[in-house]
C-alpha cells in the first residue's frame, strides 16, 4: 500500500493484512472524516488488488495496471460519484456509461481531471448532485462481465451516503452476492445516513483526523510555505489534509487576505461595503473559500485568546496591532469566545449541508458585529 497517504496507519495496515493473508473482503466501508485519504487510499488498495509486481512491492506505482488505475483508465476501475441528472433526464446516461448530454459529459470529465490531478480542490457541478439510480445501474450491468485484463475489479463509490433511496436499494441487490472477481469500496464522511443493511455487509475501515504535526510536516515536504503559513493552515485544517492543501494552493493564498478583509469591516462596522462582499462571494462557487475563511475566523478568535494569556501561542504573529484593537474594541469578547467558535462551527457544519452561503455569510457578519460592537 501507499505509505505517502499519511496519518492513517492503522487503516493500511489491515488492509495490507488482508493483502498478505489472501483475505480480501467484497465489501469495504471507508468512513472518517473529508479529506483524510479515504479515496486515495481505495485507489491504492486497487492499485495493490491488480498489481504485477512482487507481494512485497505491491502496489509498485509504475506498472501498466497501477498506471491506468492512478489516472482512472483501467477498463476493470469504475468510480461512482455523484453526478447532477437534470429532472426529466432519465436517459442522460445509459446502461453502458455514456452520457448523452454535453453539459453533463463535460463536468464529468472535469471532475474526473480534478480528481486525477489536484485531488484537494472541490469541484462544484452546476446542479445539486447524488447518487442516482442510473449511476447504480450502470454498476449492476459492469459487474456481471468478466474482467478485461485484471484480476479482480474494483467498484469505488465515493460519498456513498448521497445515495437516493432508490438508488441504495438497487445497490443493495449487488452487495448481497458479489461476483468472486470483484471488490467494492465505499466511502462515506456520514456512514450514519447509509442503510443499516448496507453497513452490515460491509467490512468497516476507519479514517482518523489527521493530527496538526502531520500535516505541517507534508506541507512543508510538498508545499513551497513558510514554516509559519504551514503551521497556520494545519491548525486551520481541523485534521483534513486537502484542506490543508487547498489553504496552501496559490490559488488559495487570498483566504487569510479575504478573512482580515471581512474583520476590517465588522471593526469599521462598514454595511455597504459588507454588502458588496458578500454578494461577490456569497456564491456556491466560493463556498471552498468561505469554508476556510470562518475556520480563519476561528483562529483570529484563538488568537486573541492567546494574546492575552499566552502570547507565545498566537498563529498570526505578523498581525499583533490587529489583534490588540480588537481585544480594546471589546475586552469582553475573551468571555464570548467559546460561543463564537461554537457558532462558527455550526455555520460551517450549515455550509456542508447546502444553505444558502450568503446567508450564512450575513450571519456570521452579524453575530460578530453584535459581539464586538456590543449592539
Amino acid at each position: 500500500m501507499d505509505r505517502k497517504i499519511k496519518g492513517q496507519n492503522r487503516a493500511i495496515e489491515l488492509l495490507e493484512h488482508a493483502l498478505t493473508e489472501n483475505k480480501v473482503a467484497s465489501a469495504y466501508l471507508f468512513y472518517g472524516p473529508d479529506g483524510v485519504g479515504k479515496f486515495a487510499t481505495a485507489l491504492s488498495f486497487a492499485q495493490a488488488l491488480n498489481c504485477v509486481a512482487s507481494k512485497a512491492k505491491r502496489p509498485c506505482g509504475v506498472c501498466i495496471s497501477c498506471k491506468k488505475i492512478a489516472n482512472f483508465t483501467h477498463p476493470d476501475l469504475m468510480h461512482v460519484f455523484p453526478f447532477p441528472m437534470p429532472d426529466g433526464s432519465k436517459g442522460d446516461i445509459s446502461v453502458q456509461g455514456e452520457i448523452r448530454s454535453e453539459k453533463l459529459l463535460k463536468e464529468f470529465e472535469e471532475y474526473i481531471e480534478n480528481k486525477r490531478t489536484t485531488p484537494w480542490k472541490d469541484y462544484f457541478f452546476s446542479k445539486n448532485s447524488g447518487i442516482r439510480i442510473a449511476s447504480i445501474r450502470m454498476l449492476e450491468h459492469r459487474i456481471t462481465l468478466s474482467p478485461n485484463e485484471a484480476k479482480r475489479k474494483v467498484y469505488i463509490i465515493e460519498n456513498a451516503e448521497t445515495m437516493t433511496n432508490q438508488a441504495a436499494n438497487a445497490f443493495l441487490k449487488t452487495l448481497e452476492e458479489p461476483p468472486d472477481d470483484t471488490v467494492i469500496i465505499l466511502t462515506s464522511s456520514k456512514p450514519n445516513s447509509l442503510l443499516p443493511t448496507i453497513l452490515s455487509r460491509c467490512q468497516k475501515i476507519p479514517f482518523q483526523a489527521i493530527s496538526p504535526k502531520v500535516i505541517e510536516e507534508e506541507l512543508l515536504e510538498k508545499r513551497f510555505i513558510s514554516p509559519v503559513q504551514a503551521k497556520l493552515f494545519a491548525k486551520i485544517a481541523g485534521g483534513s489534509m486537502a484542506k490543508a492543501f487547498r489553504l496552501a494552493d496559490e490559488e488559495n493564498t487570498d483566504t487569510r487576505n479575504t478573512s482580515l478583509e471581512l474583520l476590517q469591516m465588522i471593526y469599521n462596522k462598514n454595511d455597504l461595503k459588507f454588502m458588496e462582499f458578500s454578494a461577490k462571494i456569497g456564491n456556491k462557487q466560493h463556498q471552498a473559500l468561505l469554508n476556510d475563511m470562518i475556520s480563519q475566523l476561528i483562529i483570529w478568535l484563538s488568537d486573541i485568546n492567546y494574546l492575552t494569556y499566552y502570547p507565545e501561542g498566537v498563529v498570526n504573529q505578523d498581525r499583533i496591532e490587529l489583534l490588540e484593537s480588537f481585544y480594546q474594541l471589546n475586552p469582553k469578547i475573551i468571555d464570548r469566545t467559546p460561543e463564537l467558535i461554537e457558532f462558527l462551527e455550526l455555520m460551517i457544519n450549515k455550509l456542508a449541508g447546502h444553505v444558502n452561503p450568503q446567508l450564512i455569510l450575513i450571519n456570521v457578519y452579524n453575530k460578530f458585529l453584535e459581539t464586538l460592537h456590543q449592539l
